[in-house]
């Protein structure tokens, strides 16, 4: 399968989904990871051009972990709206990577980029198969799948699906080690340390794990909605 991960933010699908997206890509399917936004005022002490390009490198390098590529829409961080370019952009995203499934944010989390971005993923998942609707890419042959990704700290998130991701743990914790403009932000920011930045992210996946029987594990969630429903295990 194509597998794309839309986060918000560069580090957003890390923290959510990496462990999954890493034995996705073990088991030889093809892996994207796609930003909304550029997070170009995620740092402190620096312009948003200079945060910008920061950002975009540490997430290409965190893909690249994983063999993932990345692409990012470069919305302008904390400023995403929703328009026909926006919704255009997004379409023509999901069929240039030709998505069979698609991770994101659930459309109910603290930040608005994140629920901008899963509501806008969820409102045009059909639109990527219709002729009519004409991007750069050609219509999709079948409607994908899609699943949300656990909220931040996991606050009003009940999951319905767990992957055991025992093994890729690790894995995502290289990814996220990616993001150091990330992790001095915490600490500017939050009065966090680098210790902090990573226990968050693990006491979240101990306590998924433990729902699901696990050391660690990440949760996700269907879109109830008709056309998202598969009759089959999809996540690893």
């Amino acid at each position: 399968m194509n597998i794309l991960a839309i986060g918000a933010h560069p580090d957003d699908v890390e923290n959510t989904c990496a462990g999954a997206l890493a034995k996705f890509a073990r088991d030889g399917h093809k892996v994207f990871i796609a930003t909304t936004t550029n997070g170009n005022i995620g740092a402190a002490g620096m312009k948003p051009e200079e945060i910008r390009k920061i950002r975009l490198r540490e997430a290409a390098e965190s893909a690249a972990v994983i063999g993932a590529e990345y692409f990012c829409l470069d919305h302008d961080d904390e400023m995403l709206f929703e328009d026909r370019q926006t919704r255009m952009e997004i379409i023509n995203l999901i069929r240039r990577c030709r998505a069979d499934l698609i991770l994101t944010h659930d459309p109910n989390d603290y930040n608005p980029d994140h629920n901008l971005t899963g509501k806008m993923v969820n409102d045009v998942i059909v639109m990527t198969t219709v002729p009519n609707i004409v991007t750069e890419y050609s219509p999709l042959e079948n409607t994908p799948y899609i699943y949300y990704v656990d909220t931040v700290n996991g606050v009003g998130f009940i999951p319905e699906e767990y992957v055991d991701i025992s093994d890729t743990f690790e894995i995502k914790k290289q990814m996220l080690e990616k993001h150091q403009s990330q992790i001095q932000w915490m600490k500017d920011n939050y009065k966090n340390d680098k210790t902090e930045f990573f226990s968050n992210m693990e006491i979240q996946a101990r306590y998924r794990g433990l729902q699901a029987g696990v050391a660690f594990a990440e949760g996700f969630r269907l879109p109830r909605h008709a056309f998202r429903i598969p009759t089959r295990r999809i996540l690893p």
